[in-house]
Order: structure tokens, then sequence, then C-alpha cells
């Protein structure tokens, strides 16, 4: 019978994505067997052991690689499991997840496991790429256990044992859905995991067209750890019930929007050409910066108006910078991106001449600016400081930025943000 908590998790997983069934296909009981000895060997005594897993996604031949992430975990059999990663310290033990961040000094995270410690796991961090805990802490069936190796790929089954990869060091576990396919080679000897590769090539939890990799490879200390591992020091630190408030913004944001007077967020992003687009590299200029999108009517409409006024910046020689940062698009492959978007404004015909446009690929840069809406225009100092935010498109939404940015230039008075 599988344990509720997993029907739970599939229930979070699926719910709020496009209804997508996948066909589960039949276990092979040497794959099971196989998987089975792995999660015994894993729990059979204290053990640290380091995750790392590259993210390689393709879109139209193209590939996109991110850079390395390392999870480590320290494992005491039926007594609990700590993790570092990301600058969070997270414990599971006593029946309770506690975890701190090292960006919130004064915050901390203390709350019941609910009887399962994945899940608890799971149900804060909700992306969960890491597939050893589910080995470590997971379910002891392996039928239920594989359904937790990775949050995206909830489907798998065991459906056969390779051969050999490496002259009979290894054992090749395939895990396989009709959304995913999976490997997980474990050490002969040990049967110990050594490293993995998951990729989801349709589903819910990628864009058609789209597969994302996995790859992982695992790491195993000769130290084992001792019951010290699991003191986690919460003393003095207000207690809070998000893992996601222990992460202390980057910038100060007022009821959810930057506020003017505020120092702009830093970006990095890059042009239509691939050169980068650095905020540092900008000071000393007023910069407009407006986020938009190919779908939006609005911020079609406003483009070519932000084109005008950087011409009209440059014929008077104003130290203006107008940036068009594309953000919310369906691709986040930098040069699947680049393309779209080029030939987007091709179409478009608009005449850009005055204006910059860069590519905020993974939605950060507006996420950081606390947009809400498209097109939201920023208006930023000399100095980094934020002067306006309006957010919408309206007939004389030229003349009003016109007016504003000579009011800052000539006068040096800020106006108030708005929504338009």
């Amino acid at each position: 019978m599988t344990h509720p908590h997993l029907l739970v998790l599939l229930m979070v997983l699926l719910v709020p994505i496009r209804e997508c069934p996948a066909q589960g296909l039949p276990a092979d009981p040497a794959a099971v067997e196989a998987f089975d000895r792995a999660i015994a060997a894993l729990r059979a005594e204290p053990r640290t052991f380091t995750e790392t897993v590259t993210v390689v996604t393709r879109e139209d031949d193209v590939e996109a690689e991110a850079a390395p992430r390392a999870a480590t975990w320290s494992l005491l059999p039926e007594v609990g499991l700590r993790g570092d990663f990301g600058g969070f310290a997270v414990v599971l033990f006593e029946d309770r997840l506690r975890a701190v961040h090292d960006s919130a000094e004064k915050l901390c995270v203390d709350l019941p496991d609910k009887g399962s410690p994945y899940y608890a796991l799971f149900e804060s961090f909700r992306q969960l790429p890491w597939p050893l805990p589910a080995l470590a802490i997971g379910e002891r069936d392996p039928a239920e256990c594989v359904m937790q190796l990775n949050s995206r790929a909830p489907w798998l089954q065991p459906t056969k044992v390779a051969a050999s990869t490496d002259d009979g060091k290894t054992t090749r576990i395939v895990f396989e859905s009709d959304h995913e396919s999976m490997w997980m080679d474990v050490d002969g000897e040990t049967n110990l995991p050594v490293a993995a590769e998951l990729r989801i090539h349709s589903g819910p939890f990628v864009t058609e067209g789209v597969e994302i990799d996995f790859r992982y490879q695992f790491d195993f200390d000769e130290r084992s750890p001792g019951p010290e591992v699991l003191a986690l020091d919460l003393g003095g630190r207000e207690r809070i019930d998000s893992i996601t408030g222990l992460v202390r913004r980057p910038v100060e944001m007022a009821g959810g929007e930057l506020r003017p007077g505020k120092i702009a967020p830093p970006f990095s992003a890059v042009d239509l050409d691939g050169a980068a687009v650095e905020s540092a590299a900008l000071q000393g200029e007023v910069l407009v910066l407006d986020f938009w999108a190919t779908w939006c009517g609005p911020c079609r409409a406003a483009l070519p108006r932000l084109a005008a006024i950087g011409r009209w910046a440059r014929e008077n020689s104003l130290p203006v910078r107008v940036i068009a940062m594309n953000t919310s698009e369906q691709s986040a492959i930098e040069d699947v991106r680049r393309r779209r978007i080029t030939e987007f404004l091709a179409q478009q015909r608009f005449d850009l001449d005055g204006l910059d446009v860069a590519l905020d690929l993974d939605g950060r840069i507006a996420k950081g600016y606390g947009v809400r809406g498209l097109p939201t225009t920023v208006v930023i100092d000399a100095g980094g400081r934020v002067v306006s935010v309006k957010s919408g498109f309206a007939p004389d939404f030229e003349e009003r930025l016109r007016e504003d940015l000579l009011d800052l230039l000539e006068r040096g008075k800020a106006p108030q943000d708005e929504a338009s």
C-alpha cells in the first residue's frame, strides 16, 4: 500500500500543473532487488556523503549547462540526517526539522516532521534535485522510495539491470517511465551509489520540446559522523514557519515592491549579441530599465516609445541609458532566447535605435526588482538609487517619462513611484 505521504507528495506535484498522466512501466524484479540492496547499503551505518549535480537543458538542439551544485549529508541511521547546501544547514532529528541559513543570523525554522522526515524535507523545499536523501530517510520499500528520487520524476520504476559499465566494478540500475529515464551506478562490492543521470524528456515538468538532464556524482567520506552533527544551535534565534523566510533578500523591499530612494539591485544580463550587460558598468548614467515580454501587448506598444526616449537623450547629450529587459519568456536557454527575440523584433519592424535589449533569462532580475506586472519601468539615478517605479502603459507614457528624466537631471528632484 502506498504511504499516505507519497500520495500527498504526488498531489502537491500535480495539482498546480496541467494534467499529463504518465503510464507506469512494469518493474523488473532484478532491478527492484538491486535498488533494494543500494537502499540497505546506504542505511547500514553512519555515513557522510556529498552529491554534486549538474543540470543540463536542451532546446532546439542547443544545450545550456548550469554551474554544479553540491549538498553534503550526514546520516545516522534510524536517528537523523543533516544536510548542508546553498547556505542552509538542515537537521532532521527527534521528529523535527530544524534549519538555519547563512544570510539570516537571527532566524531559524523548527517544525514537526509529521511522522516523515523525508516528507518534511520535501514540503519545505519542494524542488529536491538530490536522490540520496530518498535512499537515506525515504520509504524503505523500493517501489515507493523510487518515487522520491527526484521531485520532478515521480513516475520512475526500476525496469532493468544493465551490464557493468567499467569491468565489473559497478552495476547499473535503470529506471524508466513515459516521461523520464534514469540510471544509477552502484559499487559492485559495497552497493553504494557512485553516479547517476536523470533525463526528463516530456510531461508536466518540462516545456514541450525541452529536455532536462540531472547528472550526479556521489562521494562518500571515509570518516563516520557522530551524534554531534545533529546538534544545531538555535539559541537566541527567532523561529519562523517558512524555509523561504530564512533567506534574507539582497535588496530592501517595502510591501513587496522596490521603493524610490533605495539602492537598485545589481544585475548581470546579456544583450542580443551575447555581450554582458552589467549594472556595475552603468554607474554614472541615469538608467531607464523597462521589464517586458513578447506576449505582453502594452509592452510591445511601449518599446518604440522607449527607443524614442533613448534617441532624445542621445541627441541632447544626456547621460541616460534605456534598456528593455526581456523577462518571463518560455525559453531560458541563452542562444534560443536571443534568436527568438531577434526574430520577434524583426517581425515587428520596430525602430529601436536608442534602445538596448537585454535578457533576464531566468527571471531573477525581475524578481529582484519586485516586478509583479508587465511592463514595469524603473528609473535609476547616476548613483544607483531608484527614482521611480511605474507599471503599465498609457498614451502619455513617453511624455511623462521624458518629464521625469528632465526633472531628475535639471533639478535633482525624484518623482514618486506610481502605477499608471
